[in-house]
This record gives structure tokens, C-alpha cells and sequence, in this order.
């Protein structure tokens, strides 16, 4: 099952990948017609808007998976695991609620704009408020399927709780690292060379 579901999220971030190659293929295309042919497609900068939409939403599924939303757990990281837990659950429960009155009022807004076309590509605005009701739907289950893995596995609760950490932290530490172990004659060497570019 895991690597079933390892696949779809691949699947969805290659999907993601092609939505973002399009629009600044689309985007690029636009600009290059209007700065050197004094022309445009009209179609292009909607196309790439609405492109850009579900780049967005889609890509809320995949953060949500890898833990990689912004948030802050300076605090939470430093609180017993029992409360950790609470707080936990707690969050996941808000996420879930929220993604349910997402879906609501996306699907509100689809039923009501389904009649309604865009004016470059023609296609009903239904389609782009859909977005919200995939992203919600799916970020919802997600956060379902944390809070029963955190009851599962209560001692895995720090690892869980704790943010993922962008590649900015490992460099800052090599740099660090590289830094300290430089001595003080190659360290004022290198910011003079450094100075002079």
C-alpha cells in the first residue's frame, strides 16, 4: 500500500512539475512575442494564471505530505511528548476542519460558476475553483491519517511534530563546520579574496 501511495504523490509532483514547465513555457513565449514581435496571445497569460492556481493547490498536497508547510515548533520540540501529542492532534483536527469549509465553499463556487466561461480560453470557471476541492478533499484525508498515525505511534511523536528542514540548514552547518576549522590567516585570506570580486 505505501508504495502505492509513494507512487501517486510521485505522480502528483511530476504533474506539478509539467503545470510550473508549462506556465513559464507560456509566460516566456508571451514575452518573447510582445517584446520582439509587437504581439501577444491573449490566451497565454490567462492559460498561465490559472495554471499557476492549481500549481499552488496541487503543490499544498505534496507540502502537506512531507511535512514541509511553514510553521514554527520552537515550542512544541521543547514540551513533553503527552503534550506534544494534544497539540498534535490538536492542529491536525484545525487542518481538517478548515480543508472541509474549503471543499464547501469551492464547491459552492464550481456549482455557481459553472455557466460562467473565461474570456481568453473559453473554459467554464468551474474548472478553476475545482482545484480547491481536490486540494481539500485530499489535504483533509492526509491530516486524518496523521492523527491516527500519531495515536499508533506515540513514540515517534517528536520526529513527527518536529518541521522538515529546508537544504539552508545543512549548508549553514558545512559552512559553519568549514569555517571553524579554517585557521585565522586563511580565514582573513579568503575574505580579502572574497572583498575584491
Amino acid at each position: 500500500m505505501n508504495k502505492l501511495v509513494d507512487k501517486l504523490f510521485k505522480g502528483i509532483d511530476y504533474f506539478t512539475g509539467i503545470l510550473t514547465g508549462l506556465m513559464v513555457f507560456f509566460v516566456f513565449l508571451n514575452v518573447v512575442l510582445r517584446t520582439f514581435f509587437n504581439a501577444g496571445l491573449t490566451w497565454s497569460e490567462e492559460l498561465a494564471r490559472y495554471l499557476f492556481v492549481y500549481v499552488t493547490y496541487i503543490g499544498a498536497i505534496s507540502a502537506m505530505r512531507a511535512n514541509a508547510h511553514l510553521g514554527v515548533d520552537t515550542l512544541i520540540s521543547r514540551m513533553k511528548p503527552q503534550v506534544q501529542m494534544v497539540m498534535y492532534i490538536v492542529s491536525q483536527t484545525i487542518i481538517a476542519i478548515l480543508m472541509i469549509i474549503l471543499v464547501w465553499g469551492s464547491e459552492k463556487m464550481v456549482a455557481q460558476n459553472t455557466a460562467s466561461r473565461t474570456a481568453a480560453l473559453g473554459i467554464p470557471y468551474s474548472v478553476l475553483y475545482f482545484a480547491g476541492i481536490i486540494t481539500g478533499v485530499a489535504i483533509a484525508i492526509m491530516a486524518v491519517i496523521n492523527i491516527v498515525h500519531a495515536l499508533k505511534n506515540p513514540s515517534e511523536i517528536s520526529e513527527i511534530v518536529t518541521m522538515s528542514t529546508s537544504d539552508d540548514d545543512e549548508i549553514a552547518a558545512e559552512a559553519k563546520d568549514g569555517a571553524e576549522n579554517l585557521s585565522d590567516e586563511e580565514y582573513a585570506r579568503r575574505l580579502r579574496e572574497e572583498g575584491g570580486k
